[in-house]
């Protein structure tokens, strides 16, 4: 394993130093609130949609090789960029929040944290707002 995973990092249960066990972090209430909002979200993907054309016409420029081939690889790339950072101005009302987002090893902006400095937990409920599920509520 240590030719795939560095020694430090592999979890006692296997053998290594790494003192970790999986906890299950419920959802939080509210968290997929956004999710709701579908006239933002509506607008988004709209916004989105016409850095897709951008972003497909730039390909077929690319193909075609005709002209700058090096600037136009640029420009693609750039336009490749936007898409991927508006990605995640949509992702919060298109995307269910997961353990990934509430144990903190997905961020804003889909920065990665594979080993968060401390434990996130969640921020407490108030009894009132609590929501108590059951194997019912599963799909």
């Amino acid at each position: 394993m240590e030719a795939f995973v560095p020694r430090s990092r592999i979890i006692t249960e296997l053998g290594g130093p790494e003192n970790w066990a999986y906890k299950y972090l419920e959802p939080v209430p509210g968290e997929n609130d956004k999710m709701k909002d579908v006239a933002t979200r509506d607008r988004l993907i709209q916004q989105r949609s016409l850095i897709v054309d951008e972003f497909e016409k730039g390909t077929l420029d690319w193909i075609q090789g005709e002209g700058d081939a090096e600037g136009i690889k640029k420009r693609r790339n750039e336009i490749a960029n936007r898409l991927r950072e508006d990605y995640w101005g949509l992702d919060p009302y298109i995307r269910a929040r997961s353990y990934y987002d509430r144990a903190g090893l997905i961020n804003p902006g889909g920065k990665l944290q594979f080993y968060p400095p401390a434990a996130v937990a969640p921020a407490p409920a108030s009894t009132a707002s609590q929501v108590q599920t059951s194997a019912d509520d599963l799909d």
